[in-house]
Parts: structure tokens; sequence; C-alpha cells
């Protein structure tokens, strides 16, 4: 209980430090980084991906894998050098390099489309939320959790909603 208690504490942040980098591309990454961090839902590995089904597109805007992390402490002081980190992070590159076409319009389910993506990205067990966003499009998160996520898919799932406020660069 208190985890999750510290985890909807540390969600109700995330607005005012998204608010402190107007102005700034790739905010995604920074919002996917602290959500996956340890201190939230302490996820090893996830993806977030935005399926366009009127331009028969999905794809890959902010990746996360907790060996190339960056220090969770500074990232949204030192906003320059998180950004030409993530722009290195192998991880972070191969889920930006994913455009394909649409799953959605292709009419493949959430399940298959997280089966695609994660052997993709080598994922062992991967787990998957997804929410619709503005203009039809949809979101998905795409993730893979050492020992099992402290909270409940739900509240994963609100979290990550979060990322559908960001701009897409």
């Amino acid at each position: 209980m208190l985890k999750k208690h510290a985890i909807l504490n540390h969600l109700t942040t995330l607005p005012q430090k998204v608010l402190s980098l107007h102005g700034v591309e790739h905010v995604t990454e920074f919002v996917l980084h602290d959500l996956c961090n340890e201190s939230c839902f302490n996820l090893q590995k996830a993806a977030y991906l935005v399926d366009n089904p009127d331009f028969d597109c999905l794809k890959g805007v902010a990746g996360f894998s907790a060996r190339e992390a960056y220090d969770k402490d500074i990232i949204w002081e030192t906003p320059e050098l998180f950004m030409a980190h993530m722009q290195k992070a192998p991880f972070n590159q191969k889920v930006r390099s994913i455009m394909q076409t649409s799953m959605v319009k292709s009419r493949k389910s959430d399940e298959e489309t997280t089966a695609l993506i994660g052997n993709y990205l080598g994922l062992a067990k991967p787990s998957f939320c997804s929410w619709p966003m503005k203009h039809d499009n949809q979101g998905i998160l795409i993730y893979e959790v050492e020992i099992g996520c402290p909270v409940s898919p739900d509240i994963l799932k609100n979290g990550a909603c979060l990322l559908g406020f960001c701009p897409i660069y």
C-alpha cells in the first residue's frame, strides 16, 4: 500500500515537470523515463508507440531500458544532457526506428502487436497497456518487468496515458 501511495504521489508531480520543459523537444522521453524508473513503475524496458490508422502508420516514439537509464534525479534539471544521452541510447533508438503499417487499420489485436514488437525489441515476456488518443490514434506501451509491476494494470495504464499529452517528434 505504501508503494502504491508513493507511485500515485510521484504521478502527480509529472504535469508540473512537463510544463517546466515548455518548448523542449522529445518531452515524451522524459516522461517515459520518469514513469519507468524504480521510484515509479520500476519497468526494465518499455516502448511507447502511437498507431495512426488514418495515415496507416505505427510509429515508435520513445524507449526506456533500465540498463541505459540516466540519473533520475537530474533529468528535469539538465534537459540538454538527458536528451544527448537518450539520442545515443540503443534501446531508445531501436524503438524510435519502428515505422510500419498500422496494426489498428489491419485489425491486429493489441496482443498481436505486443508479440510482434516485443519480439523485435527482444523482450522476454512483454506486457502492454493501450488507450485511445485524440484524432482516433491509439497509444500502446509495451513493457517488461523483472519481478512484477508494483501496482495494478489500471494504475499503470492511467500513468502511461500521460504520454499522450506529449508532442510527437
